[in-house]
């Protein structure tokens, strides 16, 4: 291996661990709010892309349709998505939040902004701007599809 290919690999572990010590706070949060991770990732997904369907809402999530299928139904029932038929394509339902399901996103928005706002404040000026620098650069590089979480 190349001294980059052992950089990659320190880096993708150093950002897998990252991840895998900041997702407690994000489950806590989630479980406070109830819901599930899933329904948790749906909502920001809709939040991202209102009108997706739920073939487009699965993929997103990384769920099988039929999963996807038992989320929308779950958040329809508790009045946070809403279902609508596609004007150009009657076959096609689209799904929008509710205005209840609005409030809930940018709740969840405003907490995970507040929870990564303090594991940054860890950093000093100098690091903050190289990670702004770097997530910059590594965002450009993604292909401009629905919003991941």
């Amino acid at each position: 291996m190349s001294e980059r290919d052992d950089l990659l690999e320190a880096a993708c572990e150093s950002l897998v661990v990252f991840l895998r010590k900041s997702v407690p706070s994000l489950a806590e949060t989630v479980s406070h709010m109830g819901l599930t991770l899933h329904q948790f990732r749906a909502v920001v997904i809709l939040y991202a892309e209102d009108g997706c369907t739920t073939t487009d809402l699965a993929e997103a999530v990384g769920v099988h349709p039929s999963v996807a299928t038992g989320i929308v139904q779950r958040m329809v029932q508790r009045g946070i998505f809403d279902r609508h038929e596609d004007p150009t394509d009657r076959r096609i339902r689209r799904l929008t939040l509710t205005p209840e399901g609005r409030d809930l996103a940018m709740e969840i928005v405003g907490t995970a902004r507040i929870q990564r706002r303090a594991q940054l404040a860890a950093l000093d000026d100098a690091q903050l701007a190289l990670i702004r620098d770097a997530l910059d650069a590594m965002t450009a590089g993604l292909p401009a599809t629905r919003a991941a979480v």
